[in-house]
């Protein structure tokens, strides 16, 4: 117990160190370059990411699941590590609104899809918000490499490659708590599940999103190539994961490693 107990201090830790890091070298987009862009693709645009920045840390940026203190109180790493990440969430959405004033877009205070999802996020408990929260980044990726690949705005590239690396960043986060807290890996019953809540998040965001996203040029194969890619990738790495953990486990008593963290 106690070792399981260092393992994931040292896990938050490094995460801690993670976030800390990543707050440097951050090179603020030039919002003030000229602008120019197709009419059409500038509406469809300044819409897409105006909604998107609502939901992408424009909301309550913290955990609001019903026992979401509970979970937060169980360390003090786990409450730093936890509010690091938000904070990050915030920075997104922050991005997003430098973006949407270049578009001369509309911000967005509210939305149905967005009070539903704030409703199911607050009913369950704060394990299930970081797991849909972890589908969200997933398929986020996916998103934001869209809108780099076809918006052809400097300054708005620039923003996608910034959030990109810390989505990157908050995948491998997620990916190394789930490992921490199934270390046998996963289940067939648990991967079906993670399949089935990443597939209704993409199918949120293209019902609310895809016709914005085919305007600027995004073709309907690539988004769902796109999606199963991150969705699997991020499966096989879990299991990866797992199992050279499991190797680890059974090799430490015959080297005598015995209170090695890893």
């Amino acid at each position: 117990m106690h070792l399981m107990k260092t393992n994931r201090d040292i896990h938050q830790q490094k995460w801690i160190w993670h976030f800390e890091k990543n707050r440097m070298n951050r090179k603020e987009p030039d919002w003030q370059m000229p602008f120019a862009m197709e009419e059409k693709k500038r509406r469809a645009l300044a819409w897409s990411l105006a909604e998107y920045q609502l939901g992408d840390g424009g909301g309550p940026c913290c955990l609001i699941a019903r026992d979401a203190d509970v979970y937060r109180a169980s360390s003090s790493s786990t409450q730093r590590v936890t509010d690091m990440w938000f904070r990050e969430e915030a920075e997104h959405s922050r991005l997003l609104s430098g973006a949407v004033r270049r578009l001369g877009g509309t911000f967005v205070t509210d939305t149905f899809a967005f009070r539903q999802f704030q409703r199911v996020r607050r009913f369950m408990g704060a394990q299930f918000e970081m797991l849909v929260l972890l589908q969200v980044e997933i398929i986020s990726t996916v998103y934001y490499r869209i809108i780099r690949k076809h918006c052809d705005d400097p300054p708005i590239v620039e923003m996608c490659t910034l959030i990109l690396r810390d989505e990157s960043g908050h995948i491998s986060y997620h990916r190394d708590r789930l490992c921490q807290d199934h270390p046998q890996g996963w289940n067939l019953f648990q991967r079906a599940w993670f399949y089935f809540l990443g597939y209704a998040c993409a199918a949120v965001l293209w019902l609310g999103h895809g016709r914005a996203l085919r305007t600027i040029g995004m073709k309907n194969r690539d988004f769902l190539a796109q999606v199963h890619r991150g969705l699997r990738g991020f499966v096989r790495s879990v299991l990866r994961r797992t199992r050279c953990g499991q190797s680890k486990t059974v090799l430490l008593p015959r080297h005598s490693h015995e209170g090695r963290a890893f």
